[in-house]
């Protein structure tokens, strides 16, 4: 950016005004980008030491920056009592538009809750529907279901879909305890269903 902006000043155009704003734009770029490395250093650093991130890094499609990014939105997972509370915190969950005897059909997700959370999401659901280098799918149970569901949907709403079921495997993990293992997501539900039967 500074040798671009060096090249400017001799274009034989006068833009010596201009050449001395970008410079200190470009610096002020710089140490910002400097600031963002020693911060993304460090959240690796405290995130390799936290158990519940190496849970959610078990997930594929969830990385090193994605795993701290959604349990730091997510908090603690006992605030929720089923996965339900979690989508609805998240916001993913569909609206209900209700006047009368009218129900519409074609509902939308809520949005309320953390923005973050929802972003988030949607990489990680964008990134699991994917193929890898050598074609094999990033995450095979999710594909899986994301084909399915565009059989019937428009793709936007097949990922919303994603999103809803990739949370609610995000909730199971952080629940049970236990990494990803690549199983359905009801067999993972059922998993957790008899955790909770030998607790009780």
């Amino acid at each position: 950016m500074l040798s671009c902006a060096q090249d400017a000043e001799v274009t034989g155009i006068w833009l010596t005004s201009y050449f001395s704003a970008i410079q200190r734009y470009a610096r002020i770029v710089q140490f910002l980008d400097a600031e963002i490395k020693v911060i993304d250093v460090q959240i690796k650093e405290l995130s390799s030491k936290v158990p519940e991130v190496a849970l959610l890094n078990s997930i594929p499609g969830i990385g090193d920056t994605l795993a701290p990014l959604l349990l730091g939105e997510i908090g603690d997972i006992e605030r929720c009592v089923n996965a339900k509370q979690l989508v609805a915190f998240s916001g993913i969950g569909p609206s209900v538009r209700q006047s009368g005897n009218y129900v519409g059909t074609k509902n939308k997700v809520t949005k309320r809750g953390s923005p973050f959370l929802r972003h988030a999401l949607y990489i990680a659901a964008t990134t699991s529907v994917r193929k890898e280098s050598k074609g094999s799918q990033v995450n095979s149970v999710i594909y899986e279901y994301y084909i399915r569901k565009i059989e019937t949907k428009a793709k936007k709403q097949a990922l919303g879909a994603v999103m809803n079921r990739l949370l609610r495997i995000i909730f199971s993990v952080l629940k049970n305890k236990q990494p990803f293992r690549l199983i359905t997501p009801d067999q993972q539900v059922e998993m957790y269903q008899k955790v909770q039967q030998k607790a009780a």
